[in-house]
């Protein structure tokens, strides 16, 4: 998979690439012609992967909080090309458990994660802490760090789509994440943490048979 989508990639940063120079005349239609037929080639991969592994539709269910949060920090710890940050696992036990689809769940927080890594930058205090607190008929889950910030206007042009919080980022991870909140009966938003850094907060419906 990787090996048949790096060529269109590295053809299509031809089109984003400030410094790229595309010559007039037949060299430059062969070009142009050679990065459509790449796009198409990414298109029918794409298209192509998602037949093969197209998931189930899944339906809403209860989720057990401490149990997601605890396997959250498990899976992190396979996120090779971030650097490594001590996470600490904050609840307060008795959480009911929250409705919502797990698969999402589990997506939308390791993306959390994912990019308090990334504002963290490999600073040797970096930590990173997950808690959660019940709330009126809601849970709320946190992902804290300990890094640089953003300012108020900053926190929520993030969940526009194309607007990266880091160099060389596509920008979409934010926009995403806050799609699966809401299609899980959730909300998402970012804070300033205390002492610094950015808390992000979701709250999820609890199961209803719990409430």
């Amino acid at each position: 998979m990787a090996h048949d989508l790096r060529g269109p990639l590295q053809a299509l940063t031809l089109l984003v690439d400030p410094n790229a120079d595309l010559p007039a005349g037949p060299g430059g239609a062969r070009l142009r012609q050679a990065v459509s037929e790449s796009v198409q080639h990414l298109t029918d991969t794409v298209s192509r992967f998602s037949l093969i592994y197209a998931p189930r539709e899944a339906e809403p269910a209860p989720v057990v909080v401490d149990d997601l949060l605890a396997t959250i920090v498990d899976l992190q710890r396979y996120q090779r090309s971030l650097p490594a940050v001590e996470i600490r696992l904050e609840l307060p036990g008795g959480l009911p458990p929250v409705t919502g689809i797990e698969a999402d769940l589990r997506h939308l927080l390791l993306g959390l994660i994912c990019n308090a890594k990334q504002a963290l930058g490999g600073r040797p205090d970096a930590s990173i802490t997950l808690g959660a607190a019940k709330e009126s008929g809601m849970v709320r889950l946190e992902v804290t760090d300990n890094g640089p910030g953003l300012g108020a206007a900053e926190r929520e042009a993030a969940f526009q789509p194309f607007r990266p919080t880091h160099p060389g980022q596509l920008g979409i991870g934010l926009y995403v994440a806050r799609v699966l909140a809401g299609r899980n009966g959730g909300t998402l938003q970012l804070n300033a943490a205390p002492g610094g850094g950015i808390q992000a907060l979701l709250r999820l419906p609890v199961w209803p048979r719990m409430v």
